[in-house]
């Protein structure tokens, strides 16, 4: 969007969960990140209300694009200010797939009373949503009413590269990589327990920010319990410019989510020729029948052993098959949209 609008970025100053911020920026000013764009990485606390409140006072002519459903800082905050706000802005919400019913369970306690609220909100009516798919734009109508305004605009993805000699795959052995943040909604714990009774060589290797240190220290007993055969290790967080090369040196992607607008990762392992084995709560479906991967229920964790013991078996050949349906999928789902014109279309229609 940098040649078409001028783009303005407000953020946090560190990743979800960290403690200390980043420690190669300027907080608190306006950043020049590329051509065209700004970023502005703002601290916690009462700072980061100001600020933002200040940022939309003076963007009286903005489109605002919300990229979350629950971030206090980033969506709830600004709704709130806007809401407030004398300035008509052009104010879109994307929900990132939090609204899918199986997302919905987490903390449902919290998150169900809050849209129940902001159902009864008039200037919920005023917003514009975002959906990225079919299944999205009806998770928005159920929950916000059929009259809401919702475009579909998939996500922006990089063209896959040219599909290089899949990794070395000999039967009886497996190397499973799962990217993604340690938190229930990740379903971390269900991949782990799916290893408990294969019989083949299995690595896991999962990487991504613990968000959820309880949990993690669930899936920590589950690991120790595991047979001498199977081994899983936290391999800590990956920079975005890192993912691709790191699941290159992997047979299989696995990702047992609770529920994926997308799934970049998903995403970032077909364009590598990389197989994957998720659950259904994502886009990406019918993987058998593309030889991409498989998509797979969570009812029990059983489907999951039969797979990981089925491609651990695999030879090179069978895998090699495998590696080319992944990439296939990845160059047939990239060359599908103009998403450039979509994304003008959504910006100018949001009034």
């Amino acid at each position: 969007m940098r040649d078409h609008f001028a783009v303005k970025v407000i953020t946090s100053d560190r990743d979800l969960g960290a403690k200390q911020p980043y420690t190669s920026i300027t907080r608190d000013t306006w950043y020049p990140f590329d051509q065209g764009i700004r970023v502005r990485y703002c601290k916690p606390g009462i700072s980061r209300i100001r600020q933002v409140r200040a940022i939309l006072n003076d963007s009286a002519d903005a489109t605002v694009y919300l990229n979350s459903m629950f971030s206090r800082s980033f969506t709830l905050l600004p709704l709130w200010l806007l809401s407030k706000n004398r300035n008509r802005n052009r104010v879109i919400l994307t929900p990132r797939g939090m609204l899918k019913p199986s997302a919905l369970k987490i903390k449902k306690w919290k998150k169900i009373p809050f849209l129940q609220l902001m159902k009864r909100w008039q200037f919920v009516r005023q917003l514009a949503f975002h959906a990225t798919d079919d299944s999205e734009r009806e998770d928005i109508f159920r929950v916000f009413g059929k009259e809401s305004r919702v475009s579909i605009v998939p996500n922006c993805t990089p063209k896959p590269q040219s599909l290089k000699n899949p990794v070395s795959k000999e039967s009886g052995s497996l190397r499973v990589i799962s990217v993604g943040r340690i938190h229930p909604i990740k379903n971390t714990l269900f991949l782990i327990d799916a290893l408990a009774d294969v019989r083949q060589s299995i690595v896991l290797d999962l990487y991504g920010p613990i968000e959820d240190a309880t949990y993690w220290q669930a899936c920590q007993r589950r690991i120790h319990a595991l047979p001498n055969h199977v081994r899983v290790t936290y391999r800590g967080e990956l920079a975005p410019c890192e993912v691709r090369s790191q699941i290159e040196q992997y047979h299989l992607f696995g990702l047992a989510t609770h529920g994926e607008n997308f799934g970049h990762a998903i995403y970032e392992a077909l364009s590598t020729g990389t197989p994957v084995l998720i659950s259904d709560q994502t886009p990406w479906r019918d993987l058998t029948e593309k030889r991409a991967g498989w998509d797979v229920p969570l009812d029990t964790t059983q489907p999951f052993t039969q797979i990981l013991e089925t491609v651990a078996q695999y030879d090179q050949a069978q895998y090699d098959e495998w590696s080319a349906g992944a990439h296939a999928l990845a160059e047939h789902f990239c060359g599908l949209q103009d998403t450039t014109n979509l994304y003008k279309g959504l910006f100018s229609k949001a009034a």
